[in-house]
C-alpha cells in the first residue's frame, strides 16, 4: 500500500509484541517488601534480600497470610485507600498542558515555513539562508581534524550534522581513532532518520535508560517508588513515569520492537509535536483508566509498569490511518492479516481478560490504550488542529500592525 512503508509483513510487528502494559512481574509482595525496606530504616539488608526473595510455597500459611494482607492492603498513611479525583485532575492538567505546549512549538514550526516561502522577497531570503547554511556547512567539513577523519568527501544531512561530526574529530587525542569513526557512524544514521524515526528512537532510548536503572540492585526501592503506578500510592506522576518503565527484557523488546515498527510511519505523518503529545496523553489515560477501575476489583490492584497502552494507542491510529495494511505475527510470518481484523481481535481478547479478571497482564491499560487511539484519530487530530489555529490566531492579534 502506497505510503506505508513499515506494512510489509518482514517488517511488521507482531500485534502480540505489544502486550504486556502488565503487572509487575516480580509481583506485588516483592514492590511492597521495597516499599517496606524504603520505611523502616531498621530493616537490614540481608532482611530485605530475604523478604525480596519470598515464595509462599516455602513458608507457613499465615506467613502467606500476612504478606497478602501487606500486598492487597498494606496500612499506612500512604496506602489510606485508591484516590480518584487527584489522579484524574493531574491527568486531565497534564494532557492539557503537553498538547498546549507541543501545539504552540509546532505553530512556531508553521510560521518558520510561512516566512520562508511567502513571496518573492522571502524565497530570495530563503535562497540566501540556504547559501549561508551551505557556506557554514562547508566550512565546518573543511576543518582539519574532520578532514583527517572523515576524509573531504563525506556527505552530511545539514548544519547540525556537520557539528556533531566537528565536535566528534575535535574530540582528545586519547581517544581512538575507531571510537570516533564509530561516533561519526552513529551520527550519520541519527541525522539521515525523518523526524518521526527520531522521535521514535528518542522514546526507546528513554524507555532503556530506565530499563537498565531497574537492573542495578541499589536503585530497585527508587524505581519502585516513581516508575511503578501503585493506585494505592498516592502518586498521580507514576501515571506517566510507568509508562516508561520496563522491567523485564522481553516486556521492553516487545514493546520497543512495536513502536518502532508501527510508530515511526504515523509520526511521519502526524509530525513531531502532535505524535509528542498523542503518545504521552495515551500513556496518562490509559494508566488513569486502569487506575480509576482497579477498586471494583481489589485482587487485581496491583502496581504495573510498561508502555503498552500508549503502544496500543499508537497500533490503533495505526489502524486509522491504514485500514488495510498488511501485517504478520512475528510466531506465524507465513499467515498475514490486515491491521483492521488482528486489531479489533486483540482488543476483544483484552476485553475478555478485562470482565473475568485475568491477572497475566493489565488488560483495562491496554482496552483503554486501544480505544484511546481509535477515538484520538475519529475525532482528536481535528481538535489538534483547531487548537493550533487558535495558537496561530491569538498570536496574529497580539502582534503589532504595521501603519
Amino acid at each position: 500500500m502506497a505510503g506505508s512503508k513499515a506494512w510489509t509483513a518482514p517488517k511488521a510487528a507482531a500485534l502480540y509484541l505489544s502486550t504486556n502494559r502488565g503487572y509487575s512481574q516480580y509481583n506485588g509482595r516483592r514492590y511492597n517488601n521495597y516499599q517496606r525496606h524504603n520505611d523502616d530504616p531498621h530493616l537490614s539488608s540481608q532482611q530485605f534480600s530475604n523478604q525480596q526473595h519470598y515464595d509462599p510455597q516455602h513458608n507457613s500459611n499465615q506467613q502467606y497470610h500476612d504478606e497478602q494482607q501487606w500486598e492487597y492492603r498494606p496500612d499506612g498513611p500512604e496506602h489510606s485507600g485508591v484516590r480518584l479525583l487527584r489522579p484524574t485532575l493531574w491527568a486531565l492538567g497534564f494532557t492539557a498542558g503537553t498538547f498546549y505546549l507541543c501545539s504552540s512549538s509546532f505553530a512556531d514550526h508553521r510560521e518558520r515555513l510561512r516566512v520562508q516561502s511567502g513571496g518573492i522577497l522571502a524565497a530570495i531570503g530563503l535562497r540566501t539562508q540556504q547559501y549561508d547554511e551551505e557556506e557554514r556547512v562547508w566550512a565546518l567539513m573543511s576543518d582539519g581534524h574532520v578532514r583527517q577523519l572523515v576524509g573531504r568527501a563525506h556527505t552530511v544531512g545539514g548544519e547540525k550534522h556537520a557539528r556533531a561530526i566537528r565536535r566528534i574529530a575535535h574530540l582528545p587525542a586519547w581517544v581512538p581513532l575507531e571510537l570516533k569513526r564509530t561516533g561519526v557512524m552513529l551520527a550519520d544514521k541519527w541525522y539521515r532518520l525523518s523526524a518521526g524515526e527520531r522521535c521514535v528512537y528518542t522514546i526507546v532510548g528513554l524507555n532503556a535508560v530506565v530499563f537498565g536503572m531497574w537492573q542495578i540492585p541499589r536503585l530497585l526501592p527508587f524505581m519502585a517508588r516513581n516508575f511503578l503506578h501503585d493506585p494505592r500510592s498516592g502518586r498521580s506522576f507514576t501515571l506517566l513515569t510507568s509508562t516508561f518503565s520496563h522491567r523485564e527484557l522481553f516486556h521492553f523488546a516487545f514493546n520497543t520492537i512495536a513502536l518502532v515498527s508501527f510508530g515511526t510511519s504515523v509520526a511521519d505523518i502526524m509530525g513531531v509535536e502532535h505524535f509528542t503529545a498523542f503518545y504521552l496523553s495515551a500513556g496518562v489515560v490509559s494508566s488513569l483508566v486502569s487506575h480509576l477501575l482497579m477498586p471494583l476489583r481489589p485482587a487485581l490492584m496491583l502496581p504495573s509498569l510498561g508502555a503498552s497502552g500508549a503502544v496500543y494507542s499508537v497500533v490503533g491510529a495505526t489502524m486509522m490511518m491504514f485500514p488495510h495494511a498488511k501485517i504478520a505475527l512475528i510466531f506465524l510470518p507465513f499467515l498475514p492479516f490486515t491491521i483492521s481484523q488482528a486489531f479489533p481481535a486483540l482488543l476483544a481478547y483484552d476485553l475478555a481478560g478485562a470482565v473475568l479478571g485475568w491477572r497475566s497482564f493489565n488488560h483495562v491499560a491496554h482496552l483503554a490504550g486501544g480505544l484511546y487511539g481509535i477515538a484520538y484519530m475519529e475525532w482528536g487530530a481535528k481538535q489538534w488542529a483547531r487548537l493550533t489555529l487558535y495558537i496561530e490566531e491569538r498570536r496574529a492579534h497580539k502582534a503589532p500592525k504595521d501603519n
